[in-house]
Protein backbone atom coordinates (compact mmCIF):
# COMPACT_ATOMS: atom_id res chain seq x y z
CA UNK A 1 0.00 0.00 0.00
CA UNK A 2 1.34 3.41 -0.98
CA UNK A 3 1.10 5.83 1.92
CA UNK A 4 0.85 9.59 2.14
CA UNK A 5 4.47 9.85 3.28
CA UNK A 6 5.64 8.49 -0.08
CA UNK A 7 4.14 11.32 -2.14
CA UNK A 8 3.94 14.31 0.22
CA UNK A 9 6.25 17.32 0.23
CA UNK A 10 8.36 16.82 3.35
CA UNK A 11 9.64 19.41 5.83
CA UNK A 12 6.80 21.94 5.59
CA UNK A 13 7.53 25.59 6.23
CA UNK A 14 5.97 26.71 9.50
CA UNK A 15 5.70 29.92 11.50
CA UNK A 16 4.90 30.83 15.09
CA UNK A 17 1.65 32.52 16.14
CA UNK A 18 3.61 35.77 16.54
CA UNK A 19 5.08 35.81 13.02
CA UNK A 20 4.27 39.17 11.33
CA UNK A 21 2.02 39.48 8.28
CA UNK A 22 4.82 40.70 6.01
CA UNK A 23 7.13 37.83 6.96
CA UNK A 24 4.42 35.35 6.04
CA UNK A 25 3.84 37.05 2.69
CA UNK A 26 7.56 36.86 1.96
CA UNK A 27 7.68 33.18 2.91
CA UNK A 28 4.79 32.35 0.58
CA UNK A 29 6.11 34.24 -2.42
CA UNK A 30 9.77 33.44 -1.83
CA UNK A 31 9.18 29.70 -1.59
CA UNK A 32 6.46 29.42 -4.21
CA UNK A 33 3.95 27.95 -1.77
CA UNK A 34 0.34 28.81 -1.02
CA UNK A 35 0.23 28.23 2.75
CA UNK A 36 2.32 27.86 5.90
CA UNK A 37 1.52 25.95 9.04
CA UNK A 38 1.36 27.70 12.40
CA UNK A 39 2.94 25.78 15.29
CA UNK A 40 3.04 26.49 19.00
CA UNK A 41 6.11 26.29 21.25
CA UNK A 42 5.83 22.52 21.46
CA UNK A 43 5.72 22.08 17.68
CA UNK A 44 2.03 21.22 17.55
CA UNK A 45 0.14 22.47 14.50
CA UNK A 46 -2.47 24.99 15.65
CA UNK A 47 -3.46 26.67 12.39
CA UNK A 48 -2.64 27.44 8.79
CA UNK A 49 -2.19 30.75 6.98
CA UNK A 50 -2.86 30.63 3.25
CA UNK A 51 -2.80 33.22 0.49
CA UNK A 52 -6.55 33.56 0.94
CA UNK A 53 -6.04 34.65 4.55
CA UNK A 54 -3.82 37.54 3.44
CA UNK A 55 -6.04 38.91 0.67
CA UNK A 56 -8.58 40.65 2.97
CA UNK A 57 -5.88 43.27 3.61
CA UNK A 58 -6.68 44.58 0.13
CA UNK A 59 -10.35 45.14 0.94
CA UNK A 60 -11.75 48.66 1.26
CA UNK A 61 -15.36 47.92 2.26
CA UNK A 62 -16.05 49.62 5.64
CA UNK A 63 -19.33 47.72 6.11
CA UNK A 64 -18.80 44.12 5.09
CA UNK A 65 -21.74 41.78 4.87
CA UNK A 66 -22.30 39.58 7.91
CA UNK A 67 -20.97 36.47 6.15
CA UNK A 68 -17.77 38.37 5.32
CA UNK A 69 -17.09 39.71 8.81
CA UNK A 70 -14.78 36.86 9.69
CA UNK A 71 -12.66 37.74 6.68
CA UNK A 72 -13.00 41.43 7.45
CA UNK A 73 -11.39 40.81 10.84
CA UNK A 74 -8.43 39.35 9.00
CA UNK A 75 -8.12 42.60 7.08
CA UNK A 76 -6.69 44.20 10.21
CA UNK A 77 -4.74 41.17 11.44
CA UNK A 78 -0.99 41.65 11.75
CA UNK A 79 0.25 38.27 13.01
CA UNK A 80 -0.25 34.61 12.20
CA UNK A 81 -2.34 34.13 15.33
CA UNK A 82 -5.07 36.41 13.97
CA UNK A 83 -4.66 35.46 10.31
CA UNK A 84 -4.71 31.70 10.63
CA UNK A 85 -7.52 29.30 9.93
CA UNK A 86 -8.10 26.74 12.67
CA UNK A 87 -8.57 23.84 13.17
CA UNK A 88 -6.41 22.48 10.37
CA UNK A 89 -7.51 19.58 8.19
CA UNK A 90 -4.76 16.99 8.65
CA UNK A 91 -3.89 13.44 7.71
CA UNK A 92 -1.45 10.91 9.15
CA UNK A 93 1.74 10.10 7.26
CA UNK A 94 0.95 6.38 7.20
CA UNK A 95 -2.59 6.78 5.84
CA UNK A 96 -3.27 5.41 2.37
CA UNK A 97 -3.75 7.53 -0.73
CA UNK A 98 -7.35 6.33 -0.81
CA UNK A 99 -7.92 7.85 2.62
CA UNK A 100 -6.33 11.09 1.44
CA UNK A 101 -8.47 11.23 -1.71
CA UNK A 102 -11.62 10.70 0.34
CA UNK A 103 -10.63 13.46 2.75
CA UNK A 104 -9.99 15.89 -0.11
CA UNK A 105 -13.40 15.09 -1.57
CA UNK A 106 -15.18 15.40 1.77
CA UNK A 107 -13.58 18.65 2.94
CA UNK A 108 -12.92 20.50 -0.32
CA UNK A 109 -9.54 21.76 0.92
CA UNK A 110 -6.62 22.34 -1.44
CA UNK A 111 -3.99 20.81 0.81
CA UNK A 112 -3.67 18.49 3.80
CA UNK A 113 -1.02 18.95 6.44
CA UNK A 114 0.60 15.62 7.18
CA UNK A 115 1.30 14.61 10.77
CA UNK A 116 3.82 12.16 12.16
CA UNK A 117 3.54 11.47 15.88
CA UNK A 118 1.27 14.50 16.14
CA UNK A 119 3.78 16.93 14.60
CA UNK A 120 3.78 18.39 11.06
CA UNK A 121 5.90 16.26 8.73
CA UNK A 122 4.75 17.38 5.30
CA UNK A 123 2.08 18.81 3.05
CA UNK A 124 -0.04 16.85 0.60
CA UNK A 125 -1.69 18.61 -2.33
CA UNK A 126 -4.31 17.32 -4.73
CA UNK A 127 -1.68 17.49 -7.45
CA UNK A 128 0.53 15.12 -5.44
CA UNK A 129 -2.22 12.51 -5.67
CA UNK A 130 -2.81 13.09 -9.37
CA UNK A 131 0.93 12.77 -10.04
CA UNK A 132 0.95 9.09 -9.00
CA UNK A 133 -1.01 8.29 -12.17
CA UNK A 134 1.84 9.54 -14.37
CA UNK A 135 3.91 6.51 -13.43
CA UNK A 136 5.26 4.54 -16.40
CA UNK A 137 3.49 1.32 -17.39
CA UNK A 138 6.71 -0.73 -17.43
CA UNK A 139 7.59 0.33 -13.89
CA UNK A 140 4.08 -0.41 -12.69
CA UNK A 141 4.09 -3.82 -14.38
CA UNK A 142 7.31 -4.77 -12.60
CA UNK A 143 5.77 -3.94 -9.23
CA UNK A 144 2.58 -5.86 -10.00
CA UNK A 145 4.62 -8.93 -11.01
CA UNK A 146 6.69 -8.62 -7.84
CA UNK A 147 3.51 -8.48 -5.77
CA UNK A 148 2.19 -11.61 -7.47
CA UNK A 149 5.47 -13.47 -6.91
CA UNK A 150 5.16 -12.72 -3.21
CA UNK A 151 1.87 -14.62 -3.37
CA UNK A 152 3.53 -17.50 -5.27
CA UNK A 153 1.77 -16.50 -8.46
CA UNK A 154 4.61 -16.55 -10.97
CA UNK A 155 4.47 -15.96 -14.75
CA UNK A 156 3.80 -19.68 -15.28
CA UNK A 157 0.38 -19.19 -13.68
CA UNK A 158 -0.56 -15.54 -14.18
CA UNK A 159 0.23 -13.07 -16.95
CA UNK A 160 0.17 -9.30 -16.41
CA UNK A 161 -0.29 -6.51 -18.91
CA UNK A 162 -0.34 -2.79 -18.11
CA UNK A 163 -1.54 -0.13 -20.53
CA UNK A 164 -2.21 3.48 -19.53
CA UNK A 165 -2.28 2.42 -15.89
CA UNK A 166 -4.92 -0.27 -16.48
CA UNK A 167 -3.70 -3.62 -15.16
CA UNK A 168 -5.04 -6.77 -16.82
CA UNK A 169 -4.39 -10.05 -15.02
CA UNK A 170 -4.91 -13.29 -16.95
CA UNK A 171 -4.38 -16.85 -15.76
CA UNK A 172 -5.69 -19.74 -13.73
CA UNK A 173 -5.43 -20.17 -9.96
CA UNK A 174 -6.37 -22.94 -7.59
CA UNK A 175 -9.05 -21.32 -5.44
CA UNK A 176 -11.70 -18.76 -6.32
CA UNK A 177 -11.33 -17.16 -2.87
CA UNK A 178 -7.79 -16.05 -3.79
CA UNK A 179 -8.91 -13.82 -6.63
CA UNK A 180 -10.63 -10.87 -4.93
CA UNK A 181 -7.93 -10.26 -2.27
CA UNK A 182 -5.25 -10.20 -4.97
CA UNK A 183 -7.27 -7.79 -7.08
CA UNK A 184 -7.60 -5.46 -4.10
CA UNK A 185 -3.89 -5.77 -3.37
CA UNK A 186 -2.98 -4.73 -6.92
CA UNK A 187 -5.45 -1.84 -6.90
CA UNK A 188 -3.65 -0.37 -3.87
CA UNK A 189 -0.39 0.06 -5.82
CA UNK A 190 0.56 3.60 -6.72
CA UNK A 191 -0.42 4.48 -10.29
CA UNK A 192 -3.07 1.81 -10.86
CA UNK A 193 -6.08 3.27 -12.67
CA UNK A 194 -8.09 0.04 -12.88
CA UNK A 195 -7.62 -3.70 -12.40
CA UNK A 196 -9.23 -5.94 -15.01
CA UNK A 197 -9.50 -9.43 -13.61
CA UNK A 198 -9.40 -12.20 -16.21
CA UNK A 199 -8.51 -14.95 -13.76
CA UNK A 200 -10.07 -18.39 -13.84
CA UNK A 201 -9.99 -20.95 -11.02
CA UNK A 202 -9.85 -24.70 -10.54
CA UNK A 203 -11.85 -25.01 -7.32
CA UNK A 204 -14.83 -22.89 -6.34
CA UNK A 205 -14.48 -22.66 -2.58
CA UNK A 206 -16.82 -19.66 -2.30
CA UNK A 207 -20.16 -21.18 -3.27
Amino acid sequence: MTTVSAVMTADPITVSPQTPFKDIAELLTGNGISAVGVVDKTGVLVGVVSEADLLPHLWDDPKPRRRDRRLARKATACTAKDLMTSPVVTIDADDSLAVAAAKFARTGVRRLFVLWNGKPAGVLSRRDLVRVFTRGDADLEREVCARLRQLSWGPDRVRVEVRAGIVTVVGRVERRSDIDPVTRSISELSGVVEVRNRLDYVWNDVA
